[in-house]
Order: C-alpha cells, then structure tokens, then sequence
C-alpha cells in the first residue's frame, strides 16, 4: 500500500509542469518544472531568469586567413609599385641596364662605379629580379658608403624580397629583410607593413598596430593597408578606428570578398543588422567558397528574429567547412531556441568533439541533452563544466549558477528512473550543486526555493527508508530556504509557496500547509497540483468538507487526475459519503488504475465495491 506519510500522493509521470498547469510555460519569466518520484512526491523546480538566455553575437575570427595575408600582401606591393612608377625618382638612381656598364667599371672613382651598380639594382628591381638587384644594391654600398641612392634602392628590394617569403609563410626570414631594409630607409612603408603583417599573425596586436599605422605614415597613398589595419582595430574592439578604415577600403575596393565580410561584421557590431546583412551577402556572391560569409548571414538571421531560416545557412557554412566549431554551436543553439532537441544534441556534440575545452559548448550540451531527458548525460555535461568553470575565475557567477543550478535539476529527474531502476538517488549530490548556486547567485530567490526543493525531496527518501531523524533535519532546512524564497515576495512566488506547504504537510503543520498552499492557488488558479496539495493539508485536519470541495475543483479542471480522483473517494470515506466515494472509485475503476481502486476497497473492508 502506499499508505505512508504521504497516502494520498500516488505516484505521477515524469512530465513538465507544462502538462498540468495549461498555458502555464513560461510563468513570469520563469520555466516552472514538476519533478515527481514513484513514492508518490511531487514538487516543483524553478529555472533561474538567466538560463538559455539568448548567445552573444561575438566575432568568431581571431586572425585572417594565411592566403589572405598572401593575397593583401601581393596588393600592397604591387600598390606600391605602381605609386613607384609613377612618383619621380628624383632619390633614386638612374636606371641602367647591364650591358651599358662600361667595361672599366672597376678602375673608375668609388662613388661614380657605386653610381652606376645602383642604377643597375635599379633596373633588376623593375624587372621583378630582386636577387641580382639586391647583389648590386650592396656592391654599390661597398663602393660608396653614403651613397643615398643606392641605400633607398636597396631598402625598396629588401622590402620586396621580404613580401615575397611572407607569400611563401616564412616570416622569420620575411623579418630580417624587413628589419634591415628599415637600416636603410626609416620610412619605408612597405618594411613596415610586412613587419605589420608578422605581428598580426603572431596575434601581436599592438605591435602590428603601430607597423601598419607607421606604414600609413611614410606613404599615406598605401590605401591598401586599410583593410588589414581596420581588421586589427576592430578585432581590438575599437570599433570607430575599424569604421573609419573598412569604410574608405570598401569605396575603393567595393568588390573586395575580405573587406565585405568585416564591414558586416562592423555593422552587426554596431546593431546594424540590416546593414550588416546586406555586406554579408555581398562577400558570399563575391566568394561562394566562403564558410565565415555564410556563417555570419545565419548570425544575423538569429539576430533578426528569423532563427528558422538561419539552421539552413549553419549548414552552409558546415558545408564548405565540415571542422568549423562555430557553426556547429551556432547550429546547436539555434535548434535550441527552436525546441529541435535531438537535433541541437547532435549539433552541440559535435561542436564539443572539436573544442572539448570550450565551457559554451559543454553546457549548451548539457541543456539540449536534459531538454531531450537524457539526464545521464546531462549530469556529465554539467559536471565537466563545472569542472572547466572551476579553473576560469573570470567566468560570470551568474551563468555558473546557471549550470549549478541544472545539475541539481538534472539529478533530482533522474532519481525517478533510478528508483524504478532498484538505483540509489544522489540527493546529496543536488544539495550540494544547488548550494553552489545559492553561493554564486547572490543569493537570488529561484536558488533558494531550488535548495529548498532539494532538501524536501531527499527527506522524502530518508521516510521511505526509515530515516525519521534524518528525515526531519532535511525537512527543517528545506522550510528554512523557502522561507527565505517566499519571504522575497517574487512575481513567481506560487512555486515556493507550494513547495512550502507540502513541507508543512510533512512537518504535521497542517494549518500553516493549508496557509500556504491557498496562496499559491491565489496565485495560480490553474495549477490542479496545487489544489490536490491543498486538498490533502484540509484531510490531515479532518476537514473533510474543505477537503472534498478542493478535489473536486482539481478534477473540474482535469479530469484524468488521477491523484484527486483517489483524494476524493478517501475523503468522502472519512466523511461518512459512500455513494460518493463510490462514483470515485468507479472512474478510477474505469480509468484502469486497479491498484487505487484496491487500496480504497481494502479501506473499506469491500464495501466500496457492493
């Protein structure tokens, strides 16, 4: 018989409060949860205002791509090649070409012969030859120490030659040319810009910032370098400098795929979605092959409110690149948003397969994974996160709460299943993660109801085992953190409330039960759990009359209540009514639940039945 502490509790489905509070999800900013157990205990969680709460937009490039430093690096040079040719080369030496050096060359003055070889580095620079221009750059410095002409020349193919290992990624050997080129020629820009170039890859951002920006000062016509300048800025956060930059690259290169795709990443920085889109869009039909244009595109489409159209651009960009970590959680949280469970689990397991480390994804994991009741699973994302949180000091307090918080969820809706599993529940185990948000929270009053919630569910198991002593104290802790939650007077006080007085309930306080639980009906007219609850606390004060009047209202709003049902008949039992209880007993007859039926005909000695 289920004849205990709490007879007239049978045991319910494991459901979503949802299922029996109609319209009831979400109340007040809040996700009410029905945790129930096989030993006839019902109660209610309650989800912190800050969870799911809703991904921040952040820009998922740290660097540009090596063939895009490649291919800016070929524009910059063959930018400033052109401003070369067509600046007067009045600090350069007169072009010669080879075959017109005189034969005596060597018997001449010094400073005419280096003359001449600088004229020849010159000519072997036009001709895209870098290696005989440097040989005769240096032979002519040989000749003529203070030859100025032929240090400028020299400084020009040092800086040349450096590009030329920065398109083959060899930086180390890029930067001594660039370093020595800048012995020659202080103002070099295009030393500078390589030098710029190194640093960005070596994610020295400041260091790059004052190259390239020295690189803008030597030659101001170097427009080129807008694009990697303002892709640095904004990377910095300093959005205006990025601004400024992309938007005078993009009116002189309006078809360029890279700077399209930052401008959108500017504007989506700024809230201008719209306009962000638009850019967006743009570098995808400049560069199909793109996965960061179609990624972004899906962002803003969450941004925008259009979460469903942004899954098929997630995929897109999955597409084009199948390890990308981004769009896989992307992916994740958006068929999260949409209630796609298994869906998002999948997305976010993978997404955690390629960056096991990252504390978003581990939890986002955690939360699709308890939304589809795999709360195993759950209870090991979470607790990798907390493990991951623990080692973070600067995580959010709140957003670890958060997790604390939904672990505790998680356990106290496995303990159902383990119970009927013969497996022991870790109660313990969700005071102590529920304690932890308490801690973290500041004290916030969902967290204290949580606790309270926790505590009362683990002395249900201490009377279900005879622990009567242990039973209490939990009991006792678990009034005094929802007293501390409904002393708060939330907008979703219902939920403690109800907790509060199945406590009482336990505690033998009917009255103070009774107390209590009417608030919550006041509350939530439409919670039948809650008038059941009600209901039994008038029982335990043999008000039979109130009693009745409170379990029939539950099965006015919800017939196939079966709890009420039962509730009914044994209070009409109690009351002296027979024929009312047998009305009772026969739907409950009807409905197929025999064994409540037993239990009153064993009540009843069988006269329920005649």
């Amino acid at each position: 018989m289920l004849r205990s502490t709490r007879v007239l509790r049978p045991a319910t489905s494991f459901l979503l409060v949802a299922s029996l509070l109609v319209n009831a999800s979400p109340l007040f900013s809040q996700d009410f949860v029905q945790v129930s157990d096989i030993i006839g205990g019902s109660s209610v969680f309650i989800q912190r205002n800050s969870s799911r709460a809703a991904r921040k937009y952040t820009p998922q490039r740290s660097s540009r791509s090596k063939a895009q430093k490649r291919e800016t690096a070929t524009r910059i040079r063959k930018q400033y090649n052109t401003i070369a040719k067509a600046t007067p080369k009045t600090d350069r030496a007169a072009v010669v070409t080879p075959d017109k050096l005189p034969s005596n060359i060597k018997t001449m003055a010094p400073a005419k012969a280096s003359m001449l070889f600088a004229g020849v580095g010159e000519y072997y620079v036009d001709q895209d030859d870098l290696d005989n221009s440097l040989e005769f750059f240096r032979e002519s410095i040989q000749l003529d120490a203070n030859n100025e002409k032929a240090k400028k020349g020299l400084s020009i193919a040092l800086a040349a030659k450096g590009n030329e290992f920065i398109a083959k990624d060899q930086s180390q050997a890029a930067r001594s040319y660039f370093l020595e080129a800048l012995k020659y020629d202080a103002q070099n820009a295009a030393a500078y810009f390589g030098l710029g170039e190194i640093f960005s890859e070596q994610d020295k951002t400041d260091e790059a910032l004052a190259n390239y920006e020295k690189a803008l000062n030597a030659n101001a016509k170097l427009t080129e370098i807008f694009v990697p300048l303002g892709i640095l800025y904004f990377q910095k956060g300093e959005i205006a400098k990025a601004d400024e930059l992309l938007t005078k690259a993009l009116a002189s290169s309006p078809n360029d795929a890279e700077t399209q795709l930052f401008v959108g990443m500017i504007r989506m920085s700024q809230n201008r979605n719209q306009e962000a889109m638009t850019a967006f869009e743009k570098a995808r039909t400049l560069d199909p092959t793109n996965p960061e244009a179609a990624y972004n595109v899906a962002e803003v489409l969450v941004r925008l409110d259009r979460t469903k159209d942004s899954i098929a651009e997630y995929e897109k960009a999955i597409a084009l690149r199948p390890n990308y970590f981004e769009a896989h959680f992307g992916l994740g949280e958006a068929h999260l948003a949409l209630k796609n469970y298994e869906q998002a689990v999948k997305s976010l397991r993978e997404a955690k397969r390629l960056k096991n480390d990252n504390i978003e994804a581990v939890i986002a994991l955690g939360d699709a994974q308890r939304l589809t009741g795999n709360y195993n699973d759950a209870i090991g994302s979470y607790n990798l996160a907390t493990t991951f949180i623990s080692r973070k000091p600067d995580f959010s307090k709140d957003a670890a709460a958060d997790v604390y918080s939904n672990l505790g969820l998680s356990i106290g809706q496995q303990c159902a299943i383990n119970m009927k599993q013969a497996i022991v529940c870790q109660w313990p185990a969700a005071i102590k993660a529920l304690e932890k948000a308490v801690e973290l929270g500041g004290g916030k009053t969902a967290d204290f109801s949580n606790l309270g919630w926790a505590y009362y569910n683990a002395a249900r198991i201490d009377g279900y085992e005879k622990r009567e002593a242990d039973k209490r104290t939990k009991l006792e802790l678990a009034r005094v953190n929802l007293d501390k939650a409904v002393s708060m007077n939330p907008t979703f006080i219902a939920g403690p409330l109800l907790n509060l007085g199945m406590v009482l309930t336990d505690l033998g306080e009917y009255a103070n039960a009774a107390n209590a639980l009417e608030k919550a009906v006041a509350k939530e007219p439409k919670w039948v759990f809650a008038m059941n609850e009600l209901g039994i606390a008038y029982r335990k004060q043999d008000k039979y009359k109130e009693a009745i009047s409170w379990f029939k209202k539950a099965i006015d709003r919800d017939d196939t209540f079966v709890a009420a049902h039962f509730n009914l008949a044994e209070s009409e039992i109690k009351n002296g009514n027979m024929g009312n209880a047998k009305k009772s007993y026969e739907k409950l007859k009807k409905m197929g639940q025999n064994s409540y039926a037993l239990q009153l005909e064993l009540m009843t000695n069988g006269a329920i039945k005649k």
